[in-house]
């Protein structure tokens, strides 16, 4: 590509970077704690543990309109290694789900082609995108193949609990985290297979200290990539890994939500993805019953909730509010107290769900 074409697609990139909603610049004051979009992706993977049984319609974008679509009704159809398909069926599943059995053999296909998948949480993207993960190790290869970017250390932790249990089987594939706690010695050069992190940790390992070859990973996985393309400081990052990377280097990005900034953000930098997205209309689970009620003001929003408690049984519930002062408005709390709730900030939920 020439000095013009990059500056152009550089500019490009730098346009739809200033579109995105990005969290309020450094300086800026805010008289809210607003909820962060990762730790509300974490609690919601927390609280829908286990797959959604849903009869979703996919909308799906390829690269080459004429070239067929393949879907697979078992995994033993994927032709997998023993090993792996032994470590599927120890975690419970037992047939792919909806966009399983259509992600699985692109993600798999032979020459690697990138994708840009969208589904509900619970739908087993995370199972998906992993499985490509350990698929793709050369374990002749000592070195880092396959770099997973979470937006969070919690979310890094959880995918990589799901990558030691799918592949618990495949003793010779090697993973890492990449996350805040863990040292490396700047001396040796990492060896394993896998990492998987947070952004500014593995830019550290690998353009700071240079302890492995971003030109030798094969596969590169997004988690939550609409948290991590629309968050400032992350997408910068990304950005930076991304151009270190070789140009056949399969590009994964995974997310439950995708808004039009962000799938043109991340169209851009996936070069010729498959797109596989949940249609609009159908992005609700059949197992959650939703309502909303228009109050006139707030106490009519706390009366609300109480009349709703009121009348349902609940075991445990747990109610998001848009900023700290909303808790501790008295009228919430003499609701939380009459039926003996906790008030907790959502850091404190964090720490008690992971």
């Amino acid at each position: 590509m020439g000095d013009w074409a990059k500056k152009a697609e550089d500019q490009e990139v730098s346009k739809l970077v200033d579109k995105l909603n990005l969290d309020s610049k450094s300086g800026e004051e805010t008289d809210f704690d607003v909820a962060d979009p990762a730790e509300t992706s974490l609690l919601i993977k927390i609280l829908g543990k286990g797959l959604v049984n849903t009869k979703l319609s996919l909308d799906i974008q390829q690269k080459n309109p004429n070239s067929p679509l393949h879907s697979v009704k078992t995994f033993e159809a994927l032709h997998l290694k023993a090993s792996l398909l032994k470590g599927i069926y120890a975690m419970g599943f037992n047939t792919p789900s909806k966009i399983q059995e259509t992600a699985l053999p692109t993600l798999l296909a032979d020459p690697p082609q990138n994708m840009i998948a969208q589904s509900q949480s619970g739908t087993g993207k995370t199972a998906a995108f992993v499985l490509a993960m350990l698929s793709r190790v050369n374990v002749c290869l000592n070195h880092p193949q396959v770099l997973c970017l979470s937006p969070t250390y919690e979310l890094a932790i959880q995918t990589g609990e799901v990558a030691a249990r799918m592949g618990q089987f495949c003793r010779e594939i090697k993973l890492r985290f990449a996350v805040r706690g863990e040292e490396v010695d700047r001396s040796k050069k990492i060896e394993e297979h896998i990492l998987i992190g947070t952004p500014g940790k593995l830019l550290d390992w690998g353009i700071k200290f240079r302890l492995f070859d971003m030109k030798k990973i094969s596969v590169f996985v997004l988690d939550e990539a609409d948290v991590m393309i629309a968050t400032q400081g992350h997408h910068d990052q990304c950005i930076r890994i991304h151009k270190m990377l070789n140009p056949h280097c399969q590009m994964l990005f995974f997310s439950a939500t995708y808004g039009k900034e962000v799938m043109d953000f991340a169209r851009l930098i996936v070069a010729d993805p498959t797109i596989i997205r949940l249609m609009r209309e159908e992005e609700s689970l059949e197992n959650i019953k939703q309502y909303y009620v228009k109050c006139k003001n707030e106490e009519g929003k706390y009366n609300a909730i109480q009349n709703i408690y009121g009348c349902i049984s609940v075991g445990q519930a747990i109610i998001f509010c848009h900023c700290f002062y909303a808790i501790c408005n008295p009228l919430l709390v003499i609701d939380c107290a009459s039926y003996r709730w906790a008030v907790a900030p959502r850091g404190q939920l964090v720490k008690l769900y992971v």
